[in-house]
């Protein structure tokens, strides 16, 4: 007649070794590329405050219309020095001879990323203590950097100091804002 059937519930069969040390070293790598990084030294009591989204992006987006105006004047007042530059989709490009420099927002890291002949690739944060783009490792600022690798290629002097001045001006006015 009617025999009754037990269900035998049986838990899965343990992962692998190798499998389940993979995925310990994902779990610890999601745990890696989450640490805060150092902060920027600065004398400031901001020293490495993060800016929010919005002053990265009105001060990211001023430090490449001032550079981009700057480089534009230098080709127009210099064509010897064989510059050319172009800024697009937030990402400016430059030829100075054969040589190319790329100068882009980073907003997912919150940075501005520089490709240079000279240096290779660097990256820069926005410092709240000085309002200046400094690089992340060792925290030289950006726009005398890239000045200095400018003037090494063509020859002419190259002067960001007024795009400082009105980034930090610019900042400035973002923490006043409610």
């Amino acid at each position: 007649a009617g025999r009754s059937r037990t269900a035998v519930l049986r838990s899965p069969a343990p992962a692998p070794l190798p499998l389940m040390l993979l995925q310990a070293q994902r779990s610890l790598r999601r745990v890696a590329c989450a640490r805060p990084r150092p902060a920027l030294a600065s004398s400031s009591s901001e020293a490495g405050a993060a800016v929010s989204l919005v002053v990265y992006h009105a001060v990211a987006a001023r430090t490449l219309d001032g550079v981009l105006e700057v480089l534009e004047t230098l080709g127009d007042k210099a064509p010897a020095a064989g510059i050319d530059v172009e800024c697009a989709a937030d990402v400016l490009n430059l030829e100075v001879g054969e040589a190319s420099f790329v100068l882009n927002k980073q907003a997912p890291n919150l940075q501005l990323w520089l490709s240079s002949p000279v240096r290779g690739p660097l990256r820069y944060d926005f410092d709240a203590g000085s309002a200046r783009w400094l690089n992340n490792r060792d925290a030289h600022p950006l726009l005398p950097t890239l000045a200095d690798d400018i003037q090494s290629l063509c020859g002419e002097a190259v002067d960001f100091g007024a795009v400082e001045e009105d980034v930090s001006q610019l900042y400035l006015e973002q923490l006043s804002k409610p």
